[in-house]
C-alpha cells in the first residue's frame, strides 16, 4: 500500500472575522451577491520516497460550471497550502501541476478543449528536450463542492509525470563505453486523463556511460513513458571495447507513468537482441531481467 505522509496544509480559523487577512481567515465577497465559500489546499505524496523532494513551483487550476475557471500559481507547497481561497459556492473539478515550468525543462499547455471525464481543459505536459532528464514533477486531480461561509479542504495526492530508469552491466573491460537511447517515447501526456499520447518520439538519449571497475552505469535518467498503443518499449545500447562496437537492441516491457525501472546485465551476455521481462518490487518499481536472449537475430 503506498504511503502517503508529508501532509502540508494550513489549517484556517473555522471563524468569520472582519480582518481580510486572507491566509487565515474569511473576507467580504469578490463575487458580488454571490454566495461564497472557501478552498484549503492540502498536498500529500504519493510515494514515501518523494518526501525530501525540493519543489518550487505549484499551479492549480479550478473548473466549475458555467464555463468558470480559475487558474493559482505558488512558489511552494507552503504557499499553495497557507492560503484559503475564495470561490463562489458550487462543485469544481481541480488539477494541480508541480514543477512542470520552463526552467525546469518542461512545457506546459491547456487549450480551450474539455476533458469527457470532467470539466478541466486538456492540459498537456511535455519535455522541451526529450533527451534532458529533467528533475521529477507531479500532478494530481481531485473535486471539492465549495459550500456557503464554510472551508473545503481540496485534498491532491501528488504522482509522479516521469518514467525513470537506470542501466547497470557488470563485468566491462575498463574503458569500454556505452550509449543508450530508447525509442517509442510518448511526446506528452494529458495531465487530466492521464494518458501518454499516442505521438511517440525515437532515439531519446539516455546518456553515456565509460567502465569504472568493470561497472557501465546509467543512472535515474528521466523522460516520459511509452507512448499510449505500444506494448513494448525499444532500448538501443551501442557498447565499444577497444575499436570493436556491438550494437544490441532490447525489447523491454513499457514504461508507465511515475515508475522506475532497473535493468543489470553481464557484459559477457550482451547480444545483438535480448528479450526483456519485468518483476515488479513495488507499485512504483520494476526490475527487468534478460529472458530468451538471441544471439544472432538473422539465424
Amino acid at each position: 500500500m503506498k504511503t502517503k505522509i508529508f501532509t502540508l496544509i494550513a489549517m484556517a480559523l473555522l471563524s468569520m472575522s472582519c480582518n481580510k487577512e486572507r491566509s487565515h481567515e474569511f473576507w467580504d465577497s469578490e463575487y458580488g451577491d454571490i454566495n461564497v465559500g472557501y478552498l484549503a489546499f492540502q498536498l500529500v505524496w504519493d510515494e514515501h520516497d518523494d518526501t525530501l523532494s525540493t519543489i518550487d513551483n505549484v499551479k492549480i487550476t479550478a473548473s466549475g460550471a458555467d464555463g468558470f475557471l480559475k487558474q493559482y500559481d505558488f512558489s511552494s507547497p507552503g504557499d499553495a497550502a497557507d492560503q484559503l481561497q475564495q470561490l463562489p459556492e458550487g462543485t469544481y473539478d481541480l488539477l494541480i501541476a508541480v514543477d512542470m515550468t520552463d526552467s525546469n525543462g518542461y512545457t506546459l499547455t491547456q487549450s480551450d478543449t474539455k476533458n469527457a471525464a470532467n470539466s478541466l481543459p486538456l492540459s498537456i505536459a511535455a519535455l522541451r528536450d526529450p533527451s534532458s532528464s529533467p528533475h521529477q514533477s507531479w500532478y494530481a486531480t481531485t473535486t471539492a463542492t465549495v459550500k456557503n461561509n464554510e472551508i473545503t479542504i481540496a485534498k491532491f495526492a501528488l504522482k509522479r509525470l516521469l518514467s525513470m530508469i537506470s542501466i547497470i552491466i557488470d563485468g566491462a573491460p575498463d574503458g569500454t563505453t556505452i550509449t543508450a537511447t530508447v525509442s517509442n517515447v510518448a511526446q506528452n501526456v494529458e495531465l487530466t486523463t492521464p494518458r501518454p499520447s499516442a505521438e511517440s518520439t525515437d532515439g531519446i538519449s539516455l546518456g553515456t556511460a565509460t567502465a569504472i571497475d568493470g561497472i557501465l552505469k546509467i543512472e535515474n535518467r528521466t523522460l516520459l513513458p511509452t507512448a499510449d498503443g505500444s506494448d513494448r518499449a525499444t532500448i538501443t545500447l551501442t557498447t565499444t571495447e577497444q575499436g570493436n562496437t556491438l550494437v544490441s537492441t532490447i525489447d523491454a516491457p513499457k514504461m508507465e507513468l511515475g515508475r522506475y525501472y532497473e535493468l543489470k546485465l553481464d557484459y559477457e551476455k550482451l547480444s545483438p537482441y535480448i528479450h526483456l521481462t519485468g518483476n515488479d518490487i513495488n507499485d512504483w518499481q520494476q526490475d527487468w531481467t534478460a529472458d530468451g536472449e538471441i544471439l544472432n537475430p538473422a539465424d
